[in-house]
C-alpha cells in the first residue's frame, strides 16, 4: 500500500479508472452538446426567413449579440437554401429610401446588431426551392477571423413590418 504525497489529493473510495471514465464522458458531453447559433462569443438569436412570393428572393432576420471584448465583422452567409445570401442595407438617401448588399456588418463588442424589416437585412436570392411557412433552413454565419455559427431557421408568413 502506497501512501499519497502531500502534494497529491486522492478521494476515498473513488477508483482512478471510474474518475478518468468519468472526465472522458464529460468531455465527450461538451464537444457534442448542441452549440447551434452559438461561437466565439457570438449568439445568434430570434432568427427566422420570410415566406416570400413564389419566384422571389426571401428575406431573412435575426439578432447577432457579440460577447467577445473585440468587435466582430459578419463577412458572409451562407445557406444550400438559396443560390446566394446577400446582406442588405436600407438607407435614406435623396427622400426615400434605397437598399444596397454591403459586403460586411460590424457588432460592436460587447454589443449587438439587430438585421430587421425596412432596416439590415438578410436575401436569399433565387432560392433553389419553395420556401414555406414551418420549413426550417441551416444559415451558416461567418464572422472575420475564421468564425462561424450555424443556424436553423423557421420561414414564418409574415406581413412586411410585423416583426
Amino acid at each position: 500500500f502506497l501512501k499519497p504525497s502531500s502534494r497529491e489529493h486522492v478521494t476515498p473510495g473513488i477508483d482512478p479508472a471510474v474518475k478518468l471514465e468519468h472526465a472522458l464522458l464529460l468531455f465527450v458531453l461538451v464537444a457534442c452538446a448542441d452549440h447551434s447559433g452559438e461561437s466565439g462569443g457570438i449568439v445568434v438569436r430570434d432568427a427566422w426567413i420570410r415566406e416570400p412570393p413564389p419566384r422571389s428572393p426571401a428575406a431573412g432576420y435575426l439578432v447577432i449579440e457579440n460577447h467577445g471584448t473585440s468587435d466582430a465583422e459578419l463577412i458572409a452567409v451562407e445557406t444550400t437554401a438559396a443560390e446566394r445570401t446577400e446582406i442588405h442595407v436600407m438607407e435614406y438617401k435623396d427622400d426615400g429610401m434605397t437598399m444596397r448588399r454591403t459586403d460586411a456588418i460590424t457588432i460592436p463588442a460587447h454589443g449587438e446588431i439587430a438585421l430587421r424589416s425596412g432596416r439590415t437585412h438578410l436575401m436569399l436570392m433565387k432560392p433553389r426551392r419553395v420556401l414555406q411557412s414551418g420549413d426550417r433552413i441551416e444559415l451558416v454565419l461567418h464572422f472575420a477571423g475564421d468564425v462561424e455559427s450555424r443556424v436553423s431557421v423557421p420561414v414564418r408568413k409574415e406581413r412586411y413590418g410585423s416583426d
